[in-house]
């Protein structure tokens, strides 16, 4: 695949017309671009973009996109589904990753369900020593279980898992994906933690260090709202480097940021209607807390940005 970055008109036309959106938004949009937002570099052998044509959703394909969730009346839950066991040190910590995704998805609320184990109709195989499961085991599960959960209240149920998923028998492994037209998702801790593929014996005897904490969580939030992203009608972006760039490797998911691009902040909007500088307070909050540092930098800059006159 040959592809060439975006130009600034054919940013400018994705974005689309920003004239009624509130102040702080057009600002968040358009003030100081280029000293927040990075052009997508060329792919390399292996990357997304040289495996995947992607021709970029402008703002007016995402209006006529049919599959999305949009938040409405009681509709506004969005489910957590544990698979499997997380019992151990070096697990994905769900309950800060939730509170990243409370706040990034302003309005919705975000509920992890009691763990459950792997059902017998969850398919798997074994590639190079390691199990992995097919995802529609997990997108057929959630399907089939959606009367045990608030149906009144459900927008979307994602799975979560610590073991390796493939999608079909064509793709060695991937990180997450989403089922767009059922509201459902799952994604992978497996791959996210520095010492993959060590052995179930090695993860459980090495203690977890802060540099690998910081680096697994990171990679775990940015997974959850990115296949969320999907499931609110965000295809991958090509206009900057974004949350929503398509990741081929361990070297694209580590370039993708923990925010959003214009464009895609825009499509991001036009659904949950926040207020973007009270989630951007709330995002450095969280990311001084569970110290990640160069996003709390990133998102204090930005909010300067759209509070400057």
């Amino acid at each position: 695949m040959n592809f060439v970055p975006p130009d600034t008109k054919r940013i400018t036309e994705a974005l689309g017309d920003i004239t009624q959106l509130p102040r702080d938004m057009q600002m968040a949009v358009t003030n100081k671009l280029d000293e927040s937002f990075q052009p997508v570099p060329k792919p390399h052998h292996g990357d997304w973009l040289k495996n995947h044509e992607e021709k970029g959703q402008t703002m007016k394909s995402f209006e006529r996109t049919t599959y999305k969730a949009v938040p409405h009346a009681t509709y506004k839950t969005i489910y957590i589904q544990p698979v499997g066991s997380f019992n151990h040190p070096r697990a994905a910590p769900l309950d800060v990753i939730i509170e990243f995704a409370r706040v990034f998805f302003s309005g919705c609320e975000v509920e992890l369900l009691p763990t459950i184990d792997f059902s017998k109709d969850m398919k798997y195989r074994e590639n190079h020593g390691i199990q992995q499961y097919r995802t529609d085991g997990f997108y057929n599960y959630l399907s089939e279980t959606r009367h045990k959960r608030d149906a009144k209240r459900e927008l979307l149920c994602v799975a979560v898992t610590m073991a390796d998923i493939y999608p079909d028998e064509s793709w060695n492994f991937v990180y997450g994906q989403a089922r767009a037209i059922d509201g459902v998702g799952v994604y992978s801790f497996a791959r996210l933690d520095p010492l993959f593929p060590a052995s179930p014996q090695t993860l459980l005897s090495s203690p977890l260090t802060d540099e690998h904490r910081v680096i697994m969580l990171r990679r775990c939030i940015k997974i959850l709202l990115h296949e969320l992203g999907h499931l609110f009608g965000l295809k991958h972006c090509i206009y900057y480097i974004c949350l929503m760039n398509g990741a081929n490797n361990e070297i694209e998911m580590d370039r993708q940021p923990l925010y959003l691009c214009p464009v895609c902040l825009r499509k991001l909007y036009s659904t949950l209607q926040f207020n973007v500088r009270n989630v951007y307070e709330k995002f450095i909050n969280l990311c001084e807390t569970y110290e990640l540092e160069e996003e709390r930098i990133w998102y204090r800059k930005r909010l300067d940005c759209i509070q400057d006159t």
